[in-house]
């Protein structure tokens, strides 16, 4: 079942090789979750007794089930999950996000591994382990193969929890996904704090206040948006005195409220005072 590259580092002598994939990276909802399987001990997997394994989105879930009951007390391989959530999603990205998921499943093995495959372009940096990226490693490396559908797996039940805590959203259902259905039901109902706000098709339908609030908290130390800039990007121009309102009121200590001033460079209200505002500009930009 080993692709020639697994063969290939096998020969070469490596013999904790381990590959490494993700599930969730597209959901508008829930976190991502990152798989990896290690290869302990030598085997040809005869024991799983399947003809081959494909990458999970080729797979039944029924398929994905059986093969992950095979797969949990291998005593061949060691597997880990770990997961970010969607709140680190929408302060770092989705890119961040998983390569942020990657480490921490690296982490969790027991044992290090001395190779690392893993599905996509992108390489983790600084990481102290000989590693390689294929494009579909998902469909052409073994190890990724039984990753992807770890991670799948154990994201989907994930999501099915979050179904019965957020019932109406048809989690279950589509698991986050942008299905037609999907997006139909945000259009009608509020969202919920699972989904991912940086998501386009999310943060077109969040009211103006959550707009406002979410476009705020991105803004980085040491820059600073106007009333005006803030109401257009939340898709109301005109409406820069109810930005001003909304901020005014909010008590989040996380959302830097003090680095929205008005059009002409004045500091404009802040719950604190306006000396606080003025305090907390100077500590990230010197000419306030």
């Amino acid at each position: 079942m080993f692709s020639l590259e697994e063969k290939r580092m096998l020969k070469k002598g490596y013999c904790l090789i381990a590959g490494l994939d993700e599930s969730g990276r597209g959901s508008l909802a829930g976190p991502v979750v990152s798989a990896i399987v290690l290869l302990k001990k030598k085997s040809d997997f005869s024991d799983l007794k399947i003809k081959s394994i494909r990458d999970s989105k080729s797979l039944s879930a029924k398929q994905r089930e059986e093969i992950f009951e095979k797969l949990k007390n291998n005593p061949n391989i060691e597997w880990r999950i770990a997961l970010v959530s969607e709140k680190t999603i929408d302060r770092i990205n989705i890119f961040q996000a998983t390569i942020l998921s990657w480490k921490r499943a690296i982490k969790k093995l027991s044992l290090k591994p001395e190779f690392v495959f893993l599905d996509g372009k992108t390489e983790i940096k600084n990481l102290k382990i000989k590693q390689k990226a294929i494009v579909k490693a998902d469909k052409k490396i073994f190890l990724c193969s039984l990753a992807s559908i770890i991670a799948k797996v154990k994201r989907d039940k994930i999501m099915e929890k979050l179904d019965k805590k957020y019932p109406g959203f048809a989690l279950k259902k589509h698991k986050g996904y942008a299905t037609k259905e999907h997006l139909q039901l945000l259009k009608k109902k509020k969202i919920p704090e699972i989904y991912r706000k940086s998501f386009q098709p999310v943060f077109e339908n969040l009211s103006f206040k959550e707009k406002v609030l979410y476009i705020v908290s991105k803004i980085p130390k040491g820059e600073v948006l106007t009333y005006k800039e803030v109401a257009s990007l939340a898709g109301s121009k005109n409406a820069y005195r109810a930005v001003g309102n909304i901020l005014k009121k909010n008590n989040n200590k996380k959302i830097p409220c003090h680095r929205v001033i008005k059009s002409n460079g004045k500091l404009g209200d802040y719950n604190k005072g306006q000396e606080r505002k003025k305090e907390l500009l100077l500590k990230e930009i010197l000419h306030f």
